[in-house]
């Protein structure tokens, strides 16, 4: 995730409807200070929530997220259980916005998806204005 906002808070609600305690919220920070004010704002905001944060050197989502995400696979599969990885995405009100927001979401569950034993969730969150 990249903060708190609406799109996170929405996509925490369904991942909640899913299993309400086997929940790891992820944040992959490039500043360990980002890092530190972004978990400190976790613990007021979703204390029952678990946080695992990364720390990326290369500005990089992908390689420390997947590289996380093989290992709650490998737990999960031991334990005969599925990992689902749920992604926030918010939709603009017109499609050719897209291109002017980061395309993140997109690009890690073109990664995932090629992990064998992993439910990769999409959940919208449509802007109003």
């Amino acid at each position: 995730m990249a903060g708190i906002t609406h799109v996170v808070e929405n996509s925490l609600q369904y991942a909640k409807s899913l299993s309400a305690d086997q929940i790891i919220a992820v944040y992959v920070a490039f500043e360990r200070e980002d890092e530190r004010k972004f978990e400190e704002k976790w613990k007021k905001w979703q204390p029952d929530v678990r946080l695992v944060t990364l720390h990326s050197h290369y500005r990089s989502i992908i390689q420390p997220l997947t590289k996380f995400v093989d290992t709650v696979e490998h737990k999960a599969s031991e334990l005969n259980y599925r990992a689902t990885v749920v992604i926030p995405q918010f939709i603009p009100k017109k499609g050719w916005h897209n291109i002017l927001h980061s395309q993140s979401s997109l690009l890690i569950r073109t990664f995932l998806l090629y992990r064998r034993n992993v439910v990769v969730t999409t959940v919208p969150y449509h802007l109003k204005k």
